[in-house]
């Protein structure tokens, strides 16, 4: 059964880019690995209305791009689930005064299913209240995997993991995390 779906998946994108569809075993799944132009486009969307809905600082926005089991596993194990990301994210909202840049960029994407992941970077950078109530130029950086999967109305993201913190700076000055 597993095979039809995915000859039903190379089918349905071998017209599209042929050249851009690698097929690998990774144990005993077999990935997709779509370089090609109607995942990423589709992620691409994503990211977009994404980076729009939190510049409009629209918490209701946001995460109807996410799935209703959506999570994060950090680097310490924690399992953060939807309605504490919610929080947070509504928490991190209300501290930006202003965005100044938002940038992401998407490695390779893997397609298993209904699901695609990639390693994302992020770059953004903002003017943020902290909590001394100060206003400071922020800007912060990280990697990490982010899995999505397909609804019928789009992508959704429903993990984020593998974080891998790069980085973040206060008016310049790497801030020191313990």
């Amino acid at each position: 059964m597993r095979w039809i779906a995915l000859a039903l998946l190379l089918l349905a994108l071998a017209p599209l880019a042929p050249a851009q569809v690698k097929v690998k075993q990774k144990g005993d799944t077999t990935v997709v690995v779509a370089k090609n132009k109607p995942v990423r486009r589709g992620i691409e969307e994503w990211y977009a209305r994404n980076t729009d809905g939190f510049q409009r600082k629209d918490l209701a926005a946001i995460m109807a791009l996410r799935t209703e089991d959506f999570h994060t596993l950090t680097p310490d194990g924690k399992t953060n689930d939807r309605a504490f990301m919610e929080q947070r994210t509504k928490n991190f909202l209300a501290g930006i005064v202003k965005w100044l840049s938002l940038k992401f960029e998407i490695g390779t994407i893997e397609v298993d299913g209904d699901t695609a992941s990639a390693y994302v970077t992020q770059d953004t950078v903002r003017m943020q209240r902290l909590g001394d109530g100060t206003i400071h130029k922020v800007r912060s950086q990280a990697i990490q995997r982010e899995t999505f999967r397909l609804r019928p109305d789009g992508w959704k993201l429903c993990k984020v993991d593998d974080i891998k913190d790069l980085g973040a700076f206060v008016d310049g000055k790497r801030l020191e995390r313990h």
